[in-house]
């Protein structure tokens, strides 16, 4: 009998995740939702650090479902103002979110420094928007005559053109506020959900190992910067935007994206390596 009270405890407490994750990114999300991408589909979502921070200190499973029912919720309610489709949201948003944050949160099961957070979230974020802009070019290719007319090789760099824009949007809001939100937000999660969240000691890491991997990450951003500005594959990806006067700004977010990444991976080795305590930078949760 205490097994099965404790399993339906488990159970509800995981149910309770799920819908505040939910919940917040839907609200995060419907607050930017004004801001195009410059596509004209999809939005500026700089609400991802909700789901971000769920699968750091949750399961798999609650950080993808909280993330693809909030951005559905989202959908939903944006619909009524004209600026969002819930149908297209079910093809794109909600595959993309709950593949992207369950991959996110599964990556970090599986090393728990700030070095594999930096790493996990941009191939999460990527594997997710891919799917999500992979989804939005097929409805628009069914619903919308014009897109349907476009040839594949325009519709794939539609995709990746969406994916990037998509991914250096949310990399500086991940990366810059996730970490101190992570430490003020785990102990109280702990607390309560202490059977159903990660027990783990997160940010254990080595500063030169942290530093190097910024780097890389950094000139990974650079790499993709020069690639859209310097080569004709800039000016591919962005052929079919509506709103070119974006496309400048766009193109730079790569380099504050790479910087921001760059700068977390300094100050938190600079504080490592001054010995100050695991705490400071990611609590036991």
């Amino acid at each position: 009998m205490s097994n099965a009270k404790e399993t339906h405890k488990n159970i509800s407490k995981t149910v309770a995740l799920i819908a505040i994750c939910a919940a917040l990114y839907a609200a995060a999300a419907a607050a930017t939702s004004p801001i195009p991408t410059p596509w004209g589909v999809g939005h500026f979502r700089p609400g991802v650090i909700v789901p971000v921070l769920f699968a750091l200190i949750s399961t798999p499973f609650i950080a993808g479902t909280g993330a693809a029912i909030g951005t559905f919720m989202a959908s939903f309610i944006l619909a009524t103002f004209g600026l969002s489709n819930p149908v297209l949201s079910l093809v794109s948003g909600v595959p993309g979110n709950f593949v992207g944050f369950y991959l996110l949160s599964w990556l970090l099961s599986k090393g728990r420094t700030w070095r594999s957070f930096i790493s996990s979230s941009v191939i999460s974020l990527f594997v997710g928007n891919f799917i999500a802009a992979t989804g939005t070019t097929a409805y628009f290719s069914f619903a919308v005559p014009k897109w349907a007319a476009w040839t594949i090789g325009e519709k794939l760099l539609t995709i990746l053109g969406l994916t990037l824009f998509w991914m250096v949007t949310m990399i500086p809001f991940v990366i810059a506020l996730v970490p101190p939100l992570y430490r003020g937000v785990a102990p109280i999660v702990s607390e309560r959900f202490a059977t159903v969240v990660r027990s783990e000691v997160f940010g254990n890491d080595k500063p030169r190992d942290l530093f190097y991997n910024s780097l890389m990450i950094f000139l990974l951003f650079v790499a993709i910067y020069i690639g859209v500005v310097m080569t004709p594959f800039g000016d591919a990806i962005f052929s079919k935007v509506i709103k070119p006067e974006y496309i400048f700004w766009v193109k730079n977010l790569f380099i504050i994206a790479g910087g921001t990444v760059l700068a977390f991976g300094l100050t938190a080795s600079f504080f490592m390596g001054k010995k100050i305590s695991p705490e400071s930078i990611g609590r036991r949760v």
